[in-house]
């Protein structure tokens, strides 16, 4: 693989008076490979910064901004980019915002001026938000028919609740219908301005292009307002927590079980990674696919993940059995977790496990678009730069010892919380008997209840 270099240019402009300015950070790399160039115009912020009752704010603000300038509508925007031979697209995070595009190289000036336009003259026509809020409506209506979307919703919603976290990034459709364009206006001027701004290039070109593209914007940015602050997580279960989201008629389950997790800068989260690799990796090899598919046949997928953020998220395992097998596929999936702590992973597991991931590795960063969104992720969580792809080489420096000592000082199995999309007539007397617990301690919601 050839060797990358990444450029940095700082562009200072003024904000207020000569006498106070900020920076824009962009990066750029070259690659004549093909004949296009990628372009994502990044800000901090994101669903996090949703205001109270207002979820799904941030979404809908991007969405309408490529749906309308004071000067184009929507048709026009999107004729534009067929012109051009370009594409351009909004992306909400927790933590961030991201309009992210591809061009033809030849294009790159008259796609960097549109784009200006979309972040600089949004129009948030009344009529393009209600027509907006009633897909978006309907889109989280299908959401609620798709089990396995709806575990994670809920599941986040009530692990999370009253920390920003919770917040669903598309929104509650209460929330949606709610949500004017007053209110959009208020929550653009607040992500919307350079000091949260990142800005990544790669491709057929040159950095000139991008230096441009932010000279032509500078006097014509949103005053500097702060971001909400995200606080720590600390409201976790005290003990083992089990809730049903009731949706009649199923045959089958969606569970999730999850704790307190780790933030993205955890010095021991490269070790924490290659334990859950063991315990729940993608691979028919990892411990829960062997215990609940392999061996018994209870789910057809089973694994476990970290979500990682500014701020500790979680770790949780999924699957998904029949009704008959929820109870079982819980409690052998509880013990698990609680062998895991007492036992840490085998010197089999570690090897495979480590060697896998490094193996693996090298596919985080292989082409132009991973190596932005690497470069991006980071810039915005303050991570040195080169993480990513030095990522094989701090596995390879990790021993067994390492390993299990992160992960045992990690997992509480009595900090639990147990999420199941399915019916509660069917499976709540059979999960507490199998958890022995009282029935009344397994809680019950309406699976439509937001």
């Amino acid at each position: 693989m050839k060797n990358i270099k990444i450029q940095t240019v700082i562009i200072l402009f003024t904000l207020f008076s000569s006498s106070f300015a900020h920076a824009v950070e962009i990066y750029f790399e070259k690659d004549a490979s093909l004949p296009l160039v990628y372009v994502s115009a990044a800000f901090r912020g994101g669903a996090t910064q949703d205001p109270e009752n207002k979820s799904g704010l941030t979404d809908l603000m991007g969405k309408l901004m490529l749906r309308g300038t004071k000067n184009k509508s929507k048709q026009q925007i999107d004729l534009a980019l067929d012109q051009l031979g370009a594409s351009l697209e909004f992306d909400t995070r927790l933590e961030f915002i991201a309009f992210r595009g591809i061009v033809l190289s030849e294009n790159l000036p008259q796609f960097l001026g549109l784009l200006d336009e979309i972040l600089v003259t949004p129009s948030f026509r009344t009529q393009d938000l209600e027509k907006l809020k009633k897909e978006q409506s309907s889109q989280l209506l299908d959401e609620l028919a798709q089990d396995r979307n709806l575990i994670k919703l809920r599941f986040e919603e009530t692990f999370f609740k009253g920390h920003p976290y919770s917040k669903p990034v598309s929104g509650k459709i209460k929330d949606i219908q709610s949500i004017t364009a007053a209110d959009l206006q208020k929550q653009y001027q607040k992500l919307i301005n350079e000091t949260q701004m990142v800005v990544l290039g790669a491709g057929d070109t040159n950095q000139n292009a991008f230096n441009t593209f932010l000279q032509d914007m500078k006097s014509k940015r949103n005053q500097v307002s702060a971001l909400t602050p995200l606080p720590d997580f600390t409201t976790e279960p005290k003990k083992l927590r089990v809730m049903i989201f009731d949706k009649p008629d199923r045959t089958q389950t969606q569970v999730m079980i999850g704790q307190k997790g780790v933030s993205i800068k955890e010095p021991q989260i490269d070790a924490l990674q290659l334990a859950n690799h063991a315990f729940g990796g993608s691979s028919f090899q990892a411990r829960l696919m062997v215990e609940l598919r392999v061996k018994r046949g209870w789910t057809y997928g089973a694994g476990s993940n970290f979500r990682l953020g500014s701020k500790n998220h979680s770790w949780r395992l999924a699957f998904f059995p029949k009704n008959a097998d929820t109870a079982p596929a819980i409690k052998v999936a509880l013990s698990m977790v609680s062998d895991l702590k007492k036992s840490g992973i085998t010197e089999a597991e570690f090897n495979s496990s480590k060697q896998g991931l490094v193996n693996g590795a090298g596919f985080n960063f292989n082409t132009p678009q991973k190596r932005l969104e690497n470069k991006l992720i980071e810039v915005l969580y303050g991570l040195p730069e080169g993480y990513f792809k030095n990522y094989a080489n701090r596995l390879s420096a990790l021993s067994l010892v390492q390993v299990n000592s992160a992960i045992q000082k990690f997992i509480t199995p009595d900090q639990l919380f147990v999420g199941v999309v399915g019916t509660s007539s069917v499976s709540r007397s059979e999960i507490a008997k199998a958890l022995s617990l009282k029935e009344t301690d397994v809680e019950v919601q309406d699976y439509q209840k937001e």
